[in-house]
Order: structure tokens, then sequence, then C-alpha cells
């Protein structure tokens, strides 16, 4: 796990010091050590977090033996072994025990191609010296961040992250009025946007290439999920159980591969749970486990995660997140985030990583099992919304406006209010605008007087809900749980879930890796029928039915948590209120450090 960075220079290669403050900007993402490089007029930089190969020919950018190809590349392979026996058998020669080198090699070998044998996280840069062009990949769902922009002379230019982007003097940062709309909609940016016009990101499963004046001259999918979800097992139930109890367990034992200690973070929930009992199982050393909580009761899961920690017999570590500067933390969430980002369980992750990095440097994490699996309270929301047609659009309206209210909120999490008048908003429309406004901050109209009258038709014609209605029509021959669960997949899950989880981790220089995201776990799980993911009411249901025998009862039965923060009480407002007034929160923070004071959003 690293971070990179690099320019291709146009007209001269005076620009070395610009790719060393990039990698200096982001150093928390490799602290152990850095490699600049100058081939042709290409500059490569790498930031080193060392896990697998720790001497000094692991060490990057790295070059072939013929001296042709160069690479720097921030992620893990977690099947190079096999691809590095076959690139042996052709011939191959191998100087280092590292999955970088295996990259290098099955590039020489296979060309792009390549890229649809890995399996892991990675985002990477290829220096083709022959053919004197860059060659740039991002992993299937986008685990690992790739953000690129032209300078104001024209050179492209790359980084892990937008802050390491800041560190080129030659970079403007003129704001997206599109991105900015989006992330009031939905607190996070959908890629290949970035909150600067001129900032791009790599689509996740996408290769991209530019040639010696940094043009792009190609782009290409190498993965398409939509096709998993087409063909249907035709497997038993029982074979079913079977089939993903065993590819859970080999994504698990995949991710040890490490020369470094590993942990895992454990919040006592399903997900979290069954990749640490597997874990548990399967990892010789010592295993130290990591949990956050909150003093106020009804956010605190810590109680749940040290039970099963006690019961496998993990070594844990647990932590009360209880600020004396609230205002402290949450600047630093906002500055994490590093993009605007409002999804306020940044701030657990942040200090729950901060932990883990005192004994581990890879954690393995529940992720992506409830966007897999069907694991979120909205999906039975959308099976509801069929019924709730049947009432009188004028009530829905009232129970949408809370005019009507069920039960009031007693500062529980998520409480039964946020919940009705989420529901009815959406009951108001479609299928598909539904599932999308289950999560959505503020409405057109609330956003239209956050950013000002005069944006008004910019607010309406750049919705977000358009580019989720292009994933939509990506399956629209599917059922809507499924389509739900690819839109997802294309949106919460990459731009939200897995920066979350990126930036928290990198932060306190710790790899985080995803079981749950395994390409083979997920391509077989989108085989299966719908009505196995949702059974009735009952989320993650075959999921549940593979883990009878992994795991306790109590954690079987528990019901479903979110992992956010106590924001309501941080921020003086209902609880209700918390995830609009978070969203607000980081918005205002961002204007005033721009602006100096002043609320009105400024091009610069």
């Amino acid at each position: 796990m690293c971070g990179i960075a690099g320019k291709i220079c146009l007209n001269n290669t005076d620009y070395i010091d610009s790719v060393k403050a990039m990698c200096s900007a982001i150093a928390h993402r490799g602290p152990d050590g850095e490699g600049i490089t100058l081939i042709n007029n290409c500059i490569l930089g790498h930031r080193r977090l060392s896990i697998i190969d720790l001497s000094d020919k692991a060490s990057q950018p790295m070059t072939d033996v013929d001296n042709r190809n160069f690479i720097v590349f921030n992620g893990e392979i977690y099947n190079f072994q096999f691809i590095k026996d076959q690139l042996i058998a052709k011939g191959y020669r191998f100087k280092s025990h590292s999955d970088t080198e295996v990259i290098l090699q099955a590039y020489a070998e296979y060309g792009i191609d390549c890229f649809r044998k890995f399996e892991g996280m990675f985002a990477l840069a290829i220096w083709d010296g022959q053919k004197r062009k860059l060659i740039v990949a991002r992993d299937h769902f986008g685990k690992k961040p790739f953000f690129y922009a032209y300078d104001r002379f024209g050179n492209f230019t790359f980084c892990s992250e937008v802050n390491g982007l800041r560190a080129d003097t030659g970079i403007d940062f003129e704001l997206n009025m599109k991105a900015l709309n989006c992330y009031l909609a939905l607190g996070y940016i959908l890629n290949p946007m970035t909150m600067y016009k001129g900032i791009f990101q790599v689509p996740p499963g996408t290769c991209m290439e530019f040639d010696e004046k940094g043009r792009l001259i190609a782009s290409s999918g190498f993965w398409n999920y939509a096709e998993y979800f087409h063909t249907k097992t035709k497997d038993s139930k029982n074979d079913i159980i079977d089939n993903i109890r065993s590819l859970f367990i080999e994504a698990v034992k995949k991710r040890m591969i490490s020369d470094v200690p590993v942990g895992a973070f454990l919040s006592g929930g399903i997900d979290s749970s069954s990749v640490v009992t597997i874990l548990k199982k399967h990892y010789a050393n010592e295993l130290h486990t990591f949990s956050v909580g909150f003093k106020e009761k009804s956010y605190n899961e810590l109680p749940d995660a040290e039970k099963l920690a006690a019961l496998i017999g993990t070594v844990h570590h647990s932590i009360i997140c209880d600020p004396d500067d609230v205002e402290s933390l949450l600047r630093e969430a906002a500055s994490v985030g590093d993009q605007l980002f409002a999804d306020n369980s940044i701030i657990p992750m942040i200090e729950v990583s901060r932990l883990a990095s005192k004994y581990v440097k890879v954690v393995l994490s529940g992720d992506g099992a409830d966007e897999i699996f069907a694991g979120y309270i909205t999906y039975k929301a959308d099976n509801y919304h069929k019924y709730s047609q049947l009432i009188p659009k004028s009530l829905r309206q009232m129970l949408a406006e809370q005019r009507i209210g069920f039960t009031k909120d007693s500062g529980v999490k998520i409480g039964r209010g946020y919940k009705q008048k989420q529901f009815f908003s959406g009951s108001l429309y479609n299928y598909k605008k539904a599932h999308y406004s289950w999560r959505l901050f503020n409405t057109p109209e609330e956003r239209v007087k956050i950013l000002g009258e005069e944006h008004r038709q910019l607010v309406y014609d750049t919705d977000p809900f358009f580019i989720f209605d292009k994933y939509y029509n990506d399956v629209r021959s599917l059922s809507p749980l499924d389509q739900h669960l690819y839109v997802d997949a294309k949106t919460w899950l990459t731009d939200d879930i897995l920066v979350k989880a990126d930036r928290s981790t990198m932060h306190s220089s710790v790899e985080a890796r995803c079981p749950y995201l395994d390409v083979q776990l997920v391509q077989y799980v989108a085989s299966i029928p719908d009505s196995l993911k949702l059974h009735g009411s009952v989320t993650k249901y075959i999921l549940k039915e593979s883990l009878k025998g992994v795991l306790p009862d109590f954690v079987l039965n528990k019901k479903k948590s979110g992992f956010n923060a106590p924001l309501g009480s941080w921020l003086g407002v209902d609880s209700s209120h918390e995830f609009k007034a978070y969203n607000k929160y980081i918005y205002d923070s961002f204007l005033k450090i721009r602006t100096g004071g002043n609320n009105q959003p400024i091009i610069i």
C-alpha cells in the first residue's frame, strides 16, 4: 500500500520538485520510503508502505530487467503468486518477491489485458518506454484512488489524493458547481467528477492510455459488474450456501498475505465478526482486533465487539470517541475526506485506524457486505414502496413533511421520525428515484437555497439522479433489487464507503483489505437470485444462512446498527437532522476556508 504521483512533461523535465512536493503531501500513505524517477519526459513518484517484500528490491518506482517499462503502484494483488508462477513457466525471471514486479512482468506479457487477471486493489501507472506512453488503471470497485489533471502549462499530472495535487503550484482549483450540487444532494461526489473542474478520477475497472504529450489516446473497461447479474446460477440453495462460505473463507485467506502483522476491525456486527472469526481460525500469529465506541448508548457497539473478541480469543483493543474538542475533530475529518465528504462515520474510522496503527500495518474490514448481499434497511424500503402507492398521495405528502408523525425521535440512532420522513418522501416517486431519495441529504429546492437562486437551473439540470438513472439503464432488464444493488455498487460503495475506508486508514499509514469485495465472491453473489439476498423482510438472508455454525447466535441475530457518530449531540441539533447538519457544516467550513469567511461560492 502506497501513494503515487507523477507528470508527463511537455517542453522540459524541470518538474521533479513538483512531483517531490506531491509525494511529501501524501507521505502518510507511505512513510517507509520515497522514490522519484525520470524516464524520457515522464516523472514517476512513490511513497512506500512496506507490506510485501520489505527489502529494497521491492522499492518503487520499479523497472523491469530491460529498463523498458517502469511502474508506480498503490495496492495489493492477492493472486500475484499464481500469476508469477505462470510467467515463470513462460520464461520470465524475477529479482524480488513483490506483487509490484509481477504487475510489471504481466504487462510485458499480456499488455493491458493483464488487468483482467488481477484480483485485488490497485491504482497504478506504467510508463511503456518502447511505445512511449503512460498506462494507468484502477481496480474493479475503485478501492484505491487515482486523480489526474493538467497543470496550467499543459502537463498531465496525477496523484493518489486531491490534497497531494494541491502541492503542485501549477494546477488550478476552479470550483465545479455540478460537483457541489452532487455533494449537497448525497454527501459525496460521484466519479469521475471531483469538486474542481479540471481534476478528474480514473473510473473503477478502467484502463486509460496517455501518449508522450499527456493526451488521452484510449480508455477501456476491463471488468463489467453488470454481466454477472444477468446470468443466474442454477445451483441449489444448499450449494449456494456452501459456495458462499467457501469463497468467503478463501477471500479472507488471500488477504492474510503479508510480511508484516495483520489485524482486523471488529464492530460486533455480522460483517466484521465473520471476517475476524475466519481470520482467527486461519491466521497463525497473535490476532489483534480493534473497535471504537461512543458514550451515547445507542451509538455504542463496544460490548458486542468485546464479547465476540473474548469468545474467539483475539487481543482486543477498544477506544471511546468522546472528543474534548469537537471542532478540532470535525476539522480533521473534513481534511482527511480529501474532497467535500459528509459520511460522518469517517470520524470513528479515523479514530479506530489511529488505534490500529499502534499495533499493525494491515487490517481486514467487513466493508462491502451490505452492498453485495443487500444489507441495508433501504432495500426493505424498496420492497415496501409498492405498497405505499395504495396510500393517497396527499397523505403520503403530509407524512413526508412530518405534518403527521407516528412517533418522535428521542435521541436514538436514526430515529423513526427520520425514517418516516425519508420513506414517504421517496414514496412520491417511481422505484428508482425512491431508492435514490432514501439517502438524499438535501432536495433540489434546499440546494437552491444553499447555492443561490442564480444556480437554480444548474441544480435541476445536473441533479445526480441523472447519473444514477444512467446506471439503472445499464441493468434495466434485471429485477428492481438487482438494479438497486448494481447502482449502489457504482455510486455509494465506490464514492462513499471505499473513500471513507481508504482515506481514514491511510491517514494513519494502515492498509485496509475488504474480503467481501473479493472479485470471485462478488461475481458469484451477483448471480444468486435476489430472493435469497432479501428474503421477505430479512436482509442478507443467504449470507446469514452461510454463516450459521461460523458465528454465534448473538451475532447472527443482532439488529443492524450503522457506524455513524453522534453528530446530533455534538452539533447541538435533533438526531433526525444530524446528517443534513453535518453535510452543511462541512460545506460551510470549506467555503469559509476558500473565501476568508463569507458564505458565497467564488470561482478562482
